[in-house]
């Protein structure tokens, strides 16, 4: 049988590099995103900004989640600055070094503002930090610059540079510049004198971290207790990259949910895409697997043939993409670099678990296809095998399995209807591509009905009318070749239009409901209380309104319930009618009084609450609370998830400023006239700026985040891609036969080429039509559920939509035409 086999597969090269192809790039695939994955769990930034310490003391970073990668706290968390006065005094030999870091922005002549962090002098003792040139700043106007900072002129020493702070900017001259450049993986830094009034220690000022240089005794365990008293740990030498560069916690954690998403996709796309492929060659072979059952052949005989020849080529071609697949996802976590979605710093995690899981994966997936395609090959009669042509009938088991899928699709769409929570969100989110999937059964059927639409309309066109026959004829072949496409548009607009239609309903909500005039926002610094006070004094302004807007961690009491990040938004908690419209549910209004916290109908759904009952939040800084739901509203995706006291938030931000300011213009006043004072007055502060309340408002996300599903997605539509013109190709050569007859009874090599035209036209229009009724259903449900019942249409990108049509037709067209023409040439 070895022998047969070996001799099977030198003669079907074509196929057999099909085949392999595919294999090949489903391991590659899936070991890219498996690198992916483990690069965001294992890998680590480090700039060495707290090498030096012996001992060091900071709050935990991120909050544990059972069976998944810890969650991030939103910023920075910090301790109490009496965990300095402790270590001091129950360590009194010891030398003690406090960071505290404030976020300003540094402007350097006539260029633009530059998000810098401002630490003290004396925290330059903690790590890596020497000077290239000059000295220590000594006095409050004096500034040490790190290698990072830069722009259209950089500061030299001696240059006077300004420092804002989401007010009037402070002048600082350069006299020292370090010679650590951390510019790409984290935020700049500057370093100022110990006893300036930015970084001067107040009792409610809070600390990142503090360094010890105990004595000559072991106090570990005296210095842990005082950090688990503040909330604190010991952070180990080697092991401080996430406290020192704390923007790689939600950078790896996205890296993470993305790559996992995908992966557990590009599994079930790799499995679905190699059962059609197999099943496409095995219905290619039909005339020489009959013939070998003519001649003795056993159907078991036939099986382990085919089964052979299939693993054979899948055990060599997923071994080949497990190894190159891992390379590939290296050299995506450079492009993510460059795009500065995770950190520049961030290098690869090798490791064999990527390696073998797409090995897995790829074989497994094989096998599959091979038990799911074998019983085709020596189901019925070897004598009607043998002219080659395709049943004219599904077989029963096969179109009630489509169709079953097919309910469970519109079952799983119509969730909103039944349930509530992430259920009624998630599972409209997956029907389009079960859906998709359930095409494959019925997909033969699909061929046969969309040309018998054609008929009379063929009748006018010899070419055309070939073109249907053809189809109809072939329609099982056909149906293969139509599957993937259909999975490959269907997942692209399941997966643009939901987001495109997330964005929708945030822009609506948003719109709907807010309330003022104008905003006056910035960027890491906030606003300051003083420029809230000037505002509010000038002419045409009825009131000026101090926000928050940021992101927390919440759960419910519930032992069952996970940790979860989500946009906040902190007002002062009578004036929430002032800047917005949430529409409240059972309520006139929403008033997030001290100890509440209003939630979204969504939220509530998630977490299993309910006004009155009792939630867990970690605030921005990582502070934990405890808060009672005082009320539920509808409008979160436009305003955020969570409404708490502008008291809670506010202190527990980097710089215990506002993030925003909403200004009403009194009656009678002219918003453009106010608008213009409020620029004028804003010019002088670097980093603020006024404008019109748009979109979502402040709730949007960084435009990179959105651009690595994207990629991603892409990535995968090539997988299917490969596939789709593997099939086509198979099945195109195939019909050298076909093209010799048409040529003996004086079909003419244009009127052929014509006739591949239509046909690939009508695949192609097909599968898109398919794929778009697969998808809306889906996308219907969620539009549905994320807009509480307000719409049902999801919001489509005309311009996305039109590039997967015309990609799927080019696509189409291009690999249909070309093996056609080498089969007419070959046939002539």
């Amino acid at each position: 049988m070895s022998w047969l086999v070996r001799r099977s597969l030198r003669g079907r090269r074509g196929q057999v590099a099909a085949l392999a192809i595919t294999i090949t790039f489903s391991a590659m695939l899936v070991g890219m995103l498996g690198l992916l994955t483990e690069t965001g769990v294992s890998g680590q930034v480090s700039t060495g900004e707290y090498a030096a310490a012996p001992v060091l003391i900071g709050a935990h970073q991120a909050r544990p989640i059972p069976d998944d990668v810890d969650l991030p706290v939103p910023g920075r968390a910090l301790m109490p600055a009496a965990v300095v006065d402790e270590v001091s005094e129950a360590l009194p030999d010891a030398r003690v070094v406090a960071d505290r870091i404030v976020p300003a922005v540094l402007v350097a002549g006539q260029g633009d503002p530059i998000p810098v962090e401002v630490h003290p002098w004396s925290a330059t003792g903690l790590g890596d930090r020497s000077l290239a040139s000059g000295r220590a700043p000594e006095a409050g106007t004096e500034i040490v610059l790190s290698g990072g900072v830069d722009g259209p002129t950089r500061p030299d020493l001696g240059d006077i540079v300004e420092l804002g702070f989401g007010d009037e900017p402070e002048p600082a001259t350069v006299v020292g510049v370090l010679a650590v450049d951390d510019s790409g993986t984290d935020v700049a830094d500057v370093y100022l004198s110990d006893d300036h009034h930015r970084l001067r220690g107040k009792p409610e000022q809070r600390v990142a971290v503090v360094g010890v240089w105990p004595g000559a005794g072991d106090d570990t365990a005296v210095l842990r207790a005082i950090a688990e008293r503040n909330g604190g740990r010991l952070w180990p030498a080697g092991d401080r990259g996430e406290i020192e560069v704390v923007r790689q916690g939600p950078a790896k954690g996205a890296l993470v949910s993305a790559a996992a998403a995908f992966g557990a996709l590009a599994i079930i796309v790799s499995a679905f895409t190699l059962v059609v492929l197999t099943s496409l060659q095995i219905r290619e072979r039909s005339r020489e697997l009959a013939m070998l059952r003519v001649i003795g052949a056993t159907p078991r005989q036939v099986k382990r043939l085919l089964r052979g020849e299939i693993r054979g080529v899948a055990v060599a071609a997923a071994a080949a993409g497990a190894l190159v697949g891992p390379l590939l996802g290296a050299r995506l976590v450079g492009v993510l670099r460059s795009w500065e979605v995770i950190p520049r710093s961030l290098e690869p995690v090798y490791g064999p678990w990527p390696s073998v899981a797409a090995f897995a994966v790829a074989v497994v997936s094989a096998e599959i296809a091979v038990l799911l395609s074998l019983g085709r090959a020596v189901r019925g009669s070897p004598l009607t095998g043998l002219d080659g042509a395709d049943e004219r009938k599904s077989g029963c088991a096969r179109v009630l399995a489509g169709w079953a899928g097919v309910t469970l699709g519109l079952i799983m769409a119509s969730a909103p209807a039944y349930v509530s929570g992430e259920a009624a969100v998630g599972l409209p989110a997956l029907a389009g591509l079960v859906i998709a999937i359930s095409v494959g059964p019925l997909s033969p059927l699909i061929v046969r009905l969309m040309a018998w639409t054609q008929r009379r309309r063929a009748a006018r066109s010899a070419p055309r009318y070939l073109a249907i026959a053809s189809l109809s004829a072939r329609s099982a072949r056909v149906g293969g070749a139509l599957t993937p496409i259909v999975l490959g548009v269907s997942l692209s607009c399941t997966q643009l239009f939901s987001g495109t239609t997330l964005s929708a309903i945030a822009v609506d909500e948003f719109e709907a409901g807010h309330r003022a005039d104008l905003l006056v926002t910035a960027g890491s610094t906030g606003v300051a209380d003083g420029v809230a006070e000037d505002l509010a004094a000038t002419a045409g302004v009825a009131s000026v309104q101090p926000i928050v807007t940021t992101s927390v961690l919440i759960r419910g009491r519930q032992h069952d319930t996970n940790w979860q990040s989500i946009p906040a938004l902190a007002v002062g908690g009578d004036q929430i009618e002032q800047y917005a419209d949430l529409q409240p549910v059972g309520s006139r209004t929403v008033s997030p009084v001290d100890g509440g916290v209003a939630i979204s109908a969504q939220l509530a759904a998630a977490l299993g609450s309910e006004a009155g009952d009792d939630l867990e939040i970690v605030l921005p800084d990582g502070q934990p609370i405890k808060r009672h739901v005082t009320d539920v509203y509808l409008r979160g995706l436009g305003f955020g998830d969570a409404v708490l006291p502008i008291g809670d938030v506010q202190p527990a931000m980097a710089t215990g400023n506002a993030t925003a300011l909403a200004v009403t213009v009194a009656d009678g006043a002219a918003l453009p006239e106010v608008e213009q004072q409020l620029t004028e007055y804003l010019a002088g502060r670097p980093g603020l700026e006024v404008s019109y309340p748009t979109g979502a408002g402040l709730l949007t996300e960084e435009p990179a985040d959105g651009v690595f599903p994207v990629l991603l997605l892409l990535i995968l539509w090539g997988y299917i891609a490969i596939t789709v013109v593997n099939s086509l190709v198979i099945t195109t050569l195939s019909r050298r036969a076909e093209f010799a007859c048409l040529r003996i009874v004086g079909a003419t090599p244009t009127q052929q080429r014509r006739t591949v035209r239509w046909e690939a036209t009508f695949l192609a229009a097909t599968a898109c039509l398919v794929a778009t009724v697969a998808s809306l259903p889906g996308l219907c449900g969620l539009t549905f559920a994320l807009s509480h019942g307000e719409r049902i249409l999801p919001s489509i990108d005309i311009l996305s939509y039109a590039l997967i049509v015309a990609t799927s037709f080019g696509l189409v067209l291009a690999a249909t035409e070309l093996p056609a023409r080498k089969a007419m040439r070959r046939s002539a």
